[in-house]
């Protein structure tokens, strides 16, 4: 029994091991290729590669619908990929591995109470809703005595004082602690273009 438990102890173990290098390698991917674009009719569009076997690709069209797929490979060493749609009518998923969502079921007629019990008393005992009759009470106008306006006499206008702030003086620049910005240039080929009404963006590791 002991030597059960042990044997199944280390190949616990094991698997264990494997499974947190392989979360430990999708975590430190290297991005190997990277493309983006937008055009000025609102499209745009987007796809990488990772070298732990992660694949992306998405474009929408002028309506943003979006068409896309994505794969990625199991910790056992199957690929597996994704199709996508989303837009008007909604995300829709297709995949080798996503389960197939039941038939929908015929919808059910409604609730129909049996003969029996359904009185004709009751039926003829519904009575039609009748409004209350409007009653047209019009009172008399109540009459007030007539007063004569007296003017007060208006007090003399005094500007509330402007609040200025105190001027603070502006520290002056000290080149010993402000390091100067460096560009940062990933190992690879990088290509960006501009136009006036988008981009396109290419990068490739080798």
């Amino acid at each position: 029994m002991s030597v059960t438990l042990v044997i199944f102890a280390s190949s616990l173990a094991l698997v264990n091991s494997q499974y947190s290098q392989y979360q430990d390698a999708a975590q430190n991917a290297a991005i190997l290729t990277d493309a983006r674009y937008l055009s000025g009719d609102g499209t745009f569009g987007a796809a990488y590669s990772q070298e732990d076997g992660v694949v992306f690709k998405e474009e929408s069209d002028a309506n943003g619908d979006r068409r896309g797929s994505y794969s990625y490979v199991d910790p056992t060493g199957k690929r597996h990929t994704v199709t996508y749609t989303a837009g008007k009518n909604g995300f829709q998923a297709t995949g080798d591995h996503i389960p197939k969502a039941p038939p929908q079921a015929a919808p059910q007629p409604e609730y129909v109470p049996l003969p029996q019990y359904n009185s004709p008393d009751y039926q003829q005992s519904k009575q039609q809703y009748q409004p209350p009759a409007q009653s047209h009470y019009q009172p008399e106008p109540a009459r007030r005595p007539q007063t004569q306006y007296q003017s007060q006499p208006q007090p003399d206008y005094e500007p509330q004082p402007q609040y200025q702030p105190a001027s603070r003086s502006q520290p002056p620049y000290n080149a010993l602690t402000t390091p100067a910005p460096h560009r940062f240039y990933p190992p690879g080929k990088l290509n960006f273009n501009r136009t006036p009404d988008g981009f396109s963006y290419t990068f490739s590791k080798s």
